[in-house]
C-alpha cells in the first residue's frame, strides 16, 4: 500500500499506531509519528515526544503501520508484457526455453508505463532493473512514474560488448547475467566500471541447480544446453561453486547484488558474509520457475544484509514487495527488524538511494504502509 508524500511543500504531520524507527536495527515505535516538512522527514519518533513541536496539520493514519517506501532490488521491467508461463516450477532450463521463444522484444510504451504505476502503486519509491533491450525507454518510463532508479545494463554471453546506452550516467550501471552465462572478462570489466562509478554491481548467484552442475563440470541439461547456444568452444568448468567462482575473479565484494542465492552451502554463506555483498531474494520468482528456496534464515543468522526484488512479471504475479515479504514468511521467520530492512533498509544502502529506505530526519518523505497480516506473522 503507498502513501505518498503530500505534494504541496508545507508542513504536516502524519500519525499511526506503529512508525518504523528512524534508528537502524531497530522494530517499531509505538504511537509513533512523522512530522514533514516539504519533500523530507523533519523527525520521527514517539508521538508524546513530537506533539509540542507538531504542526496543526496531523493526519493519523490509524492502525496500519508506517513506513519507508519500499525498495525494489531487482526487476526486468523489459518483460512486463510477457506474463506469467502457463506451467509451474518445471526447472530453470524449461522457463528459459519458454523464455526465448516469447516475442522479447514487444513490450510497449505502455507495458513499461503500467509496470512503473504498479511499482509506484504498491508503495515502492525506488527500482533497480536489469535492462538488455530497451534499457532507455526503461528508464524513461521509470522517470514518468516519478521512481528513484537505476537501469543495470547486463553483460550476457561471451560476444563482443555492445555499447553502453544513452541512460543518464546517474541512473546507469552495469550488471553481470550469471557466472555461467558471461564470459569472466565481461564480469570483472562490469564490475570494475561500477565500483569507479561507485554503483552496485547486479548478478544472478546460485540461482539454479543447473549452474552449479555447469560451474562443477558436469554435464547435465543445462550445461549441455549452454555449451551449445553461448559458451565458447574449449570452455572449462572452473570446478568450484557459483560463489567461490564469483570471489575467485574479484566480483564479489561490498558493491556486490547477489540475487537469488538458492543454491548456497555453508561454506558459501560464510564467504557472502566475508565479502559484504548484499543477497537480493526473489522467493516467488524463484517458486514459479522451480528453483527452490534461498536459505534466507542461514544469510541472516550468519550476518548477510538480506534485500528483496519481485524479478520480472514473466516469473512472478506482480510488482509487490510486500507480497514479497509475504511469500518469504511462508518458510522463513522474520522479526521487525529484518522486515524493515528487507523491504527498504539494505537496498537503498547498497544500491546508492540514500535518502530513501529510512524515516530518519532528512529523508525523502516516502512512505508505505504495511498489511496487517505481514505484521501479524513477524516475531518480536
Amino acid at each position: 500500500m503507498s502513501t505518498a508524500a503530500d505534494p504541496a511543500p508545507r508542513r504536516y504531520a502524519l500519525r499511526a499506531r506503529l512508525v518504523a524507527s528512524p534508528a537502524p536495527g531497530r522494530g517499531f515505535v509505538g504511537d509513533g509519528a512523522v512530522i514533514v516538512n516539504g519533500a523530507r522527514v523533519e523527525a520521527c519518533g514517539p508521538w508524546r515526544e513530537l506533539r509540542a513541536q507538531a504542526p496543526r496539520d496531523v493526519r493519523d493514519l490509524g492502525d496500519a503501520p508506517l513506513l519507508p517506501a519500499t525498495v525494489n532490488a531487482h526487476t526486468h521491467l523489459e518483460l512486463s508484457h510477457l506474463g506469467l508461463p502457463p506451467f509451474r516450477a518445471r526447472g530453470f532450463l524449461e522457463w528459459v526455453r519458454w523464455l526465448i521463444a516469447q516475442p522479447l522484444n514487444d513490450a510497449s510504451d505502455q507495458d513499461l508505463d503500467r509496470a512503473c504505476a504498479a511499482l509506484a502503486a504498491s508503495g515502492t519509491a525506488a527500482a533497480a532493473d536489469i535492462a538488455t533491450r530497451r534499457p532507455l525507454d526503461t528508464h524513461r518510463a521509470l522517470v514518468r512514474a516519478g521512481l528513484a532508479h537505476v537501469v543495470q545494463f547486463e553483460r550476457f554471453g561471451c560476444q563482443e560488448e555492445p555499447p553502453l546506452p544513452p541512460v543518464p550516467a546517474p541512473h546507469l550501471a552495469l550488471a553481470g547475467h550469471a557466472l555461467g552465462s558471461t564470459c569472466p572478462e565481461f564480469l570483472q570489466r562490469a564490475h570494475a566500471w561500477d565500483k569507479a562509478r561507485g554503483r552496485a554491481f547486479s548478478l544472478h548467484l546460485a540461482e539454479h541447480e543447473g549452474e552449479t552442475d555447469l560451474l562443477a563440470g558436469g554435464d547435465g541439461p543445462y550445461a549441455r544446453f549452454m555449451r551449445e547456444r553461448v559458451l565458447p568452444e574449449g570452455f572449462e568448468a572452473p570446478r568450484t561453486s557459483p560463489t567461490a567462482r564469483a570471489r575467485d575473479l574479484g566480483v564479489l565484494d561490498a558493491s556486490t547484488l547477489a540475487v537469488h542465492c538458492v543454491h548456497l552451502s555453508g561454506e558459501d554463506i560464510a564467504l557472502l558474509r566475508a565479502s559484504g555483498a548484499t543477497a537480493c531474494l526473489c522467493p516467488r520468482s524463484n517458486a514459479v520457475i522451480g528453483v527452490g528456496r534461498a536459505p534466507a534464515r542461514a544469510l541472516l543468522d550468519a550476518g548477510v544484509p538480506c534485500c528483496l526484488g519481485t524479478d520480472s512479471l514473466a516469473s512472478s504475479p506482480d510488482l509487490d514487495l510486500y507480497a514479497e515479504l509475504r511469500a518469504l514468511l511462508e518458510f522463513t521467520p522474520l522479526s521487525a527488524p529484518e522486515a524493515l530492512a528487507l523491504l527498504a533498509g539494505n537496498a537503498a544502502r547498497v544500491l546508492g538511494f540514500a535518502d530513501l529506505g529510512t524515516l530518519a530526519p532528512g529523508a525523502l518523505a516516502a512512505f508505505s504502509r504495511m498489511p496487517s497480516d505481514i505484521l501479524e506473522a513477524l516475531g518480536d
